[in-house]
């Protein structure tokens, strides 16, 4: 996805594009390509001039088959077009010629609803969500991410928290709810899910309020971690992993622990010794994951690698240490050896008498 370098700018998304179940719903290709758009209009004229081979190239869609990339884009700009949302000129072939498009403004002001049958009021979407430079940037090369920041800034804004549930989001997003969960869970490292309460309902049995969510703008581990604390009234991380948990360290000191199996809290590096050196089953396989999930920013990334580099650095140093050590050892061994050779001792033993007399006296 191109991504923008500078810190001014933003897209303006109208809000029916997140309206699922109505005709304005637009696709991760759809948003990504209609912000692209507008971006371009930023820095040019009223109209945008291009074609489908440099969409695809500033998006970084290029895969080893052209004809596929350039049906994505297709696809995507006649969306756009059979929705409303831009009007696009062209002589014959929409892949092949040059496109001049124009953004339609007026989408800002439609209005639109829907009904889903786990919800007894509508959905309603009107409006439109502006999305800033860095948090457009957050969005990076994976396909759902810019349609996720979109929706949780419109769902959540400075007179609002909105929670949203996973069967919601699985509608945004046009997948299964398993899938969804898996995508945030496990490779959205900017969006932080706050679990809702538990409680019981009438007939007895447990529920859950809708998960609540906390975005880091700054597209860094360090900066989420900085920035977010949650506290929550739900299943806490010891009766999650606690009594799976065999390693001392991490059962024994709570900092460590939280580094590892907190993936709010960003991991340093005496966790990450930890992590590398643990012989828990439990404990690797989450401080893993919590490393696989850092890997997916560039700020978690950067993190990852310099931890890494400390590890081995420190591991080289110790190794170095006990060398040299072992050194010295060896030396004052050496240097006791040699001064017992050299050693004479001062006592002279004195001249015994002959005693030979006594015999004469028996």
């Amino acid at each position: 996805m191109l991504r923008m370098t500078t810190k001014k700018g933003f897209v303006q998304i109208p809000n029916v594009a997140f309206g699922f179940g109505t005709d304005y719903k637009l696709n991760k290709d759809d948003i990504k390509v209609y912000a692209y758009l507008q971006f371009a209009k930023s820095v040019g004229t009223m109209k945008v001039r291009t074609n489908i081979e440099i969409i695809v190239e500033d998006l970084g869609w290029e895969t080893t088959k052209a004809s596929r990339d350039k049906a994505r884009v297709a696809d995507a700009l006649n969306n756009l077009i059979d929705k409303g949302y831009i009007n696009a000129t062209f002589k014959k072939d929409i892949k092949k010629d040059t496109l001049t498009i124009s953004i339609n403004e007026e989408m800002k002001d439609v209005k639109a609803q829907s009904t889903v049958d786990w919800k007894q009021n509508p959905f309603k979407f009107k409006g439109h969500t502006q999305i800033k430079i860095d948090e457009y940037n957050l969005a990076d090369k994976n396909d759902y991410h810019l349609l996720m920041v979109g929706y949780y800034l419109w769902r959540n804004n400075a007179d609002f928290k909105y929670a949203i549930c996973d069967k919601e989001w699985a509608e945004v997003l046009e997948l299964s709810i398993k899938r969804t969960r898996t995508i945030i869970d496990d490779y959205t490292p900017f969006l932080i899910k706050i679990s809702g309460a538990k409680f019981k309902g009438e007939n007895g049995q447990w529920k859950q309020e809708p998960n609540t969510y906390v975005m880091g703008k700054h597209m860094s581990i360090e900066d989420k971690a900085e920035k977010v604390s949650i506290e929550a009234n739900k299943e806490t991380f010891g009766e999650k992993h606690m009594s799976k948990v065999l390693d001392v360290k991490v059962m024994t000191d709570n900092e460590i622990y939280k580094q590892i199996f907190d993936f709010t809290v960003f991991i340093k590096g005496d966790g990450y010794k930890v992590w590398k050196e643990t012989t828990c089953e439990h404990t690797q396989k989450t401080g893993q994951l919590k490393i696989e999930k850092m890997m997916k920013s560039v700020g978690g990334r950067n993190a990852v690698e310099r931890l890494e580099t400390k590890y081995q650095k420190d591991i080289a140093s110790a190794k170095e240490h006990e060398r040299q050590m072992e050194v010295m050892h060896k030396r004052a061994e050496q240097h006791m050896a040699e001064m017992e050779d050299e050693y004479i001792s001062p006592f002279k033993p004195k001249k015994q008498e002959d005693l030979s007399f006594f015999d004469d006296d028996f």
